[in-house]
């Protein structure tokens, strides 16, 4: 399946789509209750990748969002950013979903399956992925998948194939299953 990769639109145009916009449309999933926080300057996500997370909450797309690009394009600041105007969000990093397993946190996994969305960064973000990092990640897809309607964004810097190569098809399945973003761009680190 091939990532779907919407036009960036021309911050120039005064006619986008505001980020107010986006939060303020009323049919929004019921258990996804979103808020506005001004700790971010959300309108430095790109407004196609805003829609996209709007058709998620609304219900037009299919969760869950796997957010991918090279490194320093701004998916883990569209992931916070997420975060901020999501209400019962949690958020994490593959660190540490192992450093978790590894502990048997049953009360921090188990809060992992409550919350309304869960993000999880750095998705493959180590050359080799060990049999912990493969338990941890499918650990938590498979609570957000059974507790939670699979309502996730996971994001990392490999294409959706090099996931299957790296974790497996069962692993890719449930993380890519859903809604699939490439974040283009240049660097935003080196701008």
């Amino acid at each position: 399946m091939a990532a779907e990769k919407l036009p960036i639109v021309d911050p120039a145009d005064t006619s986008r789509r505001g980020f107010c916009q986006v939060l303020a449309h009323p049919h929004c999933y019921s258990h996804l209750r979103l808020q506005m926080h001004h700790t971010r300057r959300p309108q430095q996500v790109e407004d196609s990748l805003w829609l996209v997370f709007y058709g998620l909450t609304a219900g037009k797309r299919r969760w869950p969002l796997y957010l991918w690009g090279d490194t320093g394009r701004g998916k883990t600041f569209a992931g916070l950013c997420f975060k901020d105007v999501l209400s019962n969000c949690a958020w994490t990093d593959l660190d540490r979903l192992c450093e978790m397993l590894c502990r048997r946190d049953v009360d921090w996994w188990r809060h992992m399956g409550e919350v309304d969305c869960m993000i999880v960064d750095e998705i493959g973000g180590r050359d080799e992925i060990s049999s912990v990092d493969a338990d941890a990640v499918k650990k938590i897809a498979d609570l957000r998948e059974r507790y939670a309607g699979g309502v996730a964004v996971y994001i990392g810097n490999h294409a959706p194939d090099r996931i299957k190569e790296l974790y497996g098809v069962r692993i890719h399945s449930r993380l890519c299953c859903g809604t699939q973003y490439e974040v283009t761009g240049a660097d935003r680190r080196m701008a």
